[in-house]
Parts: C-alpha cells; structure tokens; sequence
C-alpha cells in the first residue's frame, strides 16, 4: 500500500481534471468525423465504437500496472509515458488527421489507449488509498468530481472555440493537459517494486471473479448499460434538423458537465449513507422518466406546449444528466469498495471496463435501431421509438436488482484479503448462500 500523501491526492485530482479538460475537443471530433470525413449516424456509430476499444479492455493495462513495473515503479512510470505519449498524438492530429480518415482514426483510437491508461493508473491509486466505506465514497467524489469540474471548465469553450478556432488548433491546445499529466507524474510519492508473477495474479484475479456474489453483480450491471444509445442519433437531429450551432452545443455540453458536478455534490452530501439498492432504484425509475422527455421534442410537441427548442434542450439536458449521473455514482463506489488488494488496479479496471464494453454494445445496439427504423440525417420520424425502447429496457432489469447484496460482496473481499477461503467457514457466518469457486495456484 502506498502512504495516502498529498502528492498522491494531487496527481489523483490532476489526473482527473486533465480527463475532463481533454473534452475540449469532443465537439471537434464529433464535427471531424461529420464533416471532414462525411460520415452518416450509423457510420459515426460504428466508428465512435472502435475508438472506445481501449475503454472496454482496461483490465489489460491494469495488469500492467499491478504486475510490470517500468523502472520499479507501478503507477508513475506509466503515467509519465502515456501522459507524453498522448500530447505527441493529439499534436499528430492536428496535423494528419484532418487529411485522411483512416490515419485520422488511428490516431484518435492510440489516443484513447493514452488517457484510458491514465485513467487506469488513477484509480488504481483511487482504490490503493480507500480504506473503508466513508473513505471509498469520498474518494470516488473528489476522483469524478475535479473530471466534472475539468469538463466544466471546457464545455462551453468547446463549441465557442469551433466559431473562431480551427480544428487543427483545438487540437494542439488539448495536447497541452496529457502533457501536464506526465510532469505531475514525477512527483508522485510511489515505492519501487519488483516484477509479479502473471499467472499467479490471474489464478487470484480468477478465484475472487468465481465467489458468487462478486459476479452476478457484474453480469446484472453489464446488462444494464446495453440501455440501446441515441447519443449519435440526438446530435444529428440537432445539428441537421434543428440546426443547432457548435456554440450552442457547447452550453449543452457546459450544462452537461454542470449536471454531472451537482450530482457528485448531492450524492455525497445526501445520498451516499442510504443503500446501493434504494439508490439505485429510485435514480432508475426517475431516469427513465426524464429519458422520455425527448420524445416531446422529437414529435415536435414542445412547440404545441409552447417551450422553444433551445429552452427544452438545455433544460432536458440538465435533468436527465443529474439523474444519469447519481444512478451511476453508487455502481462507482460499490466497486471501489468491493477491489481487494494486490490486484486493486486490474480489478476496478474490470468493473470498468464491464460498464465501457455495455455502453460500447449499446452504441453499436443504437447503430443498428438506426439502420432498421430508417433514422438518418434526412429523417427522424421513427426517432421517438428508439427513445422509446430505451426508457423501456432499463426497466425491464429492476425485478433482477436483488442479486445485488452489498454487505456480501464486502464481506467476500474482507475474506479474499485475509486468505480465508475455507468454504465452511463462510456457511457458519451464515452466508449459506455464498458459494466459492477455486483455482488451484
């Protein structure tokens, strides 16, 4: 365990805010792949599916991290590669990647593989310093609430800077905060470390995914995040057929990264001693509640109602992303809780990735809604079913919130930490219904 200094808090926090400012060029990608590359909704679906590969294999880099020290070192050395490696890629964008589609996705593809490693190396020291319930929950906070604040602090300018700015030169800007990322790395107070036996962390790794209670709740949560996405389909239907300018996207996006901010602050404050369960279920209800707000304005019933497209926008977008945002806030720190030690990196990585590789099959799900109800940038009429099936599916997996059981999966870890994996021992804590699977190391 490293020592929960301050230098360990401020990379932590750095790392966060610099993956919250990189969206300063999200907006510029999405008009990228539009315009300069003249994609349709389901091609940019498909190929926003490639690029967030790096995302849903995440457990890969943190075995890296936990098992393969570069220079004894788990955390920094990695921080300071991918944090440089990512400001020479997002200045290759600017330079290559407006000229030819294919280089342009590789390279926003080895970028993604760049901050999702710095992504990983951060959690994993989220969890190393999180040493019970109140500290897991807080950490998460502070973790994605400086990512809030840093998107907070871009959003707006991403679509303003699109009005005076070219692609090219947002591009070189963002590659200034991967680069702070790989200096503040230097400063990271981490003990050196020697190399780990592989298969004996995947014999472990494998032995904690077989307890019961830790995988059904994974299973339960990926099949949560398959909630079919119209992501791609809304940003269409406002460019094209509301005509929305990239500076108004970017108040969206401020109002987007407000929400997330405002949800952080009042699952802490209010929401973090109830249960994962009520949480969880109450948010799910609500979500689905405000996701179906859309139809109104895909149906045009807003302007019957008398609410402007502007105002019904901005104003949906900053409820359903509150709501959105304190249903995912308790699925983050339940994981946090439930990594054991040794393998903390790999194993949130996992849990990450489990929700990554959901909304990646949920994009490509959307991808193919799109194709088969005939929504694309010329029509939109069909648009309110997809929305519809979305505020459906969610729904649909309440009566399967049982299987979670918080204490349990707590306690399961308690014991993979001490090593105590004698099955009887488990039924006389009256957890019968607890059963162990193992791999013989």
């Amino acid at each position: 365990m490293i020592k929960q200094s301050h230098s360990t808090y401020a990379v932590i926090c750095l790392v966060a805010f610099s993956q919250g400012v990189i969206n300063l060029s999200e907006l510029a990608i999405s008009y990228l792949l539009k315009e300069d590359y003249g994609m349709n909704p389901t091609e940019m679906t498909y190929i926003q599916g490639i690029i967030s590969i790096p995302w849903v294999i995440k457990p890969l880099w943190g075995l890296c991290t936990d098992l393969l020290p570069i220079f004894s070192y788990r955390r920094k050395s990695y921080l300071f590669i991918f944090g440089l490696m990512g400001f020479v890629l997002f200045y290759a964008l600017s330079i290559y990647g407006t000229k030819d589609a294919l280089t342009g996705v590789t390279i926003l593809l080895s970028i993604q593989i760049c901050i999702a490693f710095c992504n990983v190396v951060a959690e994993a020291l989220l969890v190393e310093i999180s040493t019970g319930n109140d500290s897991s929950t807080n950490n998460v906070s502070l973790f994605f609430g400086f990512k809030a604040f840093g998107t907070l602090m871009t959003s707006y300018l991403s679509g303003y800077s699109l009005k005076y700015l070219q692609k090219q030169q947002i591009f070189r800007i963002t590659s200034i905060f991967p680069l702070i990322i790989a200096g503040a790395s230097l400063f990271l107070n981490e003990g050196q470390h020697k190399d780990t036996d592989i298969k004996k962390q995947l014999q472990e790794l494998h032995r904690f995914l077989n307890i019961k209670a830790i995988y059904k709740p994974i299973v339960f949560i990926f099949c949560f995040m398959l909630q079919p996405s119209t992501t791609t389909a809304m940003f269409y239907f406002q460019t094209v057929y509301l005509h929305y300018t990239a500076e108004f996207l970017g108040k969206i996006k401020f109002l987007f990264a407000l929400a997330n901010m405002t949800a952080v602050s009042v699952f802490n404050r209010y929401l973090k001693n109830y249960s994962f369960k009520s949480v969880f279920f109450v948010t799910t209800l609500t979500y689905s509640v405000v996701n179906s707000l859309q139809i109104l304005q895909v149906t045009r019933r807003n302007i019957d109602l008398g609410i402007r497209d502007e105002v019904f926008s901005l104003c949906d977008t900053l409820l359903m992303q509150l709501v959105a945002e304190l249903n995912m806030l308790p699925i983050l720190v339940l994981a946090c809780k439930i990594c054991p030690s040794k393998i903390e990196g790999t194993m949130y990585a996992l849990l990450m990735s489990t929700i990554n590789l959901g909304q990646l099959v949920a994009r490509q799900i959307g991808g193919i809604l799109m194709y088969f109800l005939n929504i694309n940038e010329a029509s939109f009429e069909n648009l309110w079913i997809m929305i519809t099936m979305t505020s459906v599916y969610i729904l649909i997996l309440l009566p399967f919130l049982s299987i979670i059981k918080e204490k349990e999966m707590i306690e399961s870890k308690d014991m993979y930490n001490k090593q105590d994996f004698d099955e009887q021992n488990i039924l006389e804590k009256g957890y019968e219904r607890l059963s162990l699977s193992f791999v013989d190391s």
